[in-house]
């Protein structure tokens, strides 16, 4: 099920973080690329169960039409159309069967897993075609840096977005009666300290500081140097959303 619920988040926020980028100078290819790619991620996300019914096959024939348009379609076209996929796979995704925590630490509220899911989805969207974005530099030579530089910018606003909302989860979040006086901060980076501390450092942290490198090294059109640093980055938030979605479907903390 974990599996099935990243694939399908990487899907909306992949989708989602290509409305960034122009097909006029990329041509055809990137956005058909990164649309099979998200084809098979929602195909496993219906296999896997996180997508379910009409509204998971409408996402998954949605985005296989789109990258048909990306082929033969007119390159005006393939931005806005791109709307339908990301809708529908976003419906999708929040129409699916809930996974309530198994032993629940908190009590929260019925917008924290919803809201977490969609943070969730742009981070891992944002960073992982960044770093599609930059190897593209690499198979076309004299591409605009603006596009990098830009996608870049959305990174960073993806991950203080994931950490506001995580901040604001636990701030509205309550600790169940069992735990008596404890508050949610405490329950968070105390009793679930181990994993808690790791998903921040690894999740939020070292990205952020890894989003701020690359702005650096794409101020010097070293795009070579930039796409390294985005691997690494897109690593340390996939395992930092690993950790996040143990400790809430596990013990409930949202983060």
């Amino acid at each position: 099920m974990l599996f099935s619920w990243l694939a399908s988040v990487l899907a909306l926020g992949g989708l989602t973080s290509l409305l960034l980028v122009e097909p006029k100078d990329f041509g055809t290819g990137f956005h058909a690329f990164i649309g099979a790619l998200a084809s098979l991620f929602l195909a496993a996300g219906l296999a896997g169960g996180t997508l379910r019914g009409s509204t998971g096959w409408a996402a998954l024939l949605s985005t296989a039409g789109w990258v048909l348009l990306t082929r033969w379609g007119r390159v005006p076209w393939i931005r806005p159309s791109l709307l339908v996929p990301v809708l529908l796979t976003g419906v999708s995704l929040l129409a699916g069967p809930e996974s309530p925590p198994r032993a629940s630490l908190l009590t929260l509220g019925m917008w924290v897993a919803p809201g977490n899911a969609v943070a969730a989805s742009l981070l891992l969207g944002s960073v992982s075609l960044a770093m599609l974005l930059g190897h593209w530099y690499l198979v076309i030579p004299g591409l605009p840096i603006r596009h990098l530089r830009r996608m870049t910018w959305f990174l960073a606003v993806c991950i203080a977005l994931r950490a506001a909302l995580g901040l604001v989860s636990l701030g509205a979040a309550r600790p169940i009666p069992a735990l008596g006086v404890l508050s949610a901060w405490q329950v968070a980076g105390g009793i679930t300290a181990f994993f808690f501390w790791q998903r921040v450092a690894i999740g939020l942290v070292a990205p952020a500081i890894l989003t701020f490198m690359v702005d650096r090294t794409v101020r010097i059109s070293s795009t070579q140097s930039a796409t390294g640093l985005l691997f690494v980055a897109m690593i340390f938030v996939l395992v930092g959303e690993m950790i996040s979605r143990f400790l809430f479907v596990s013990m409930g903390i949202p983060q």
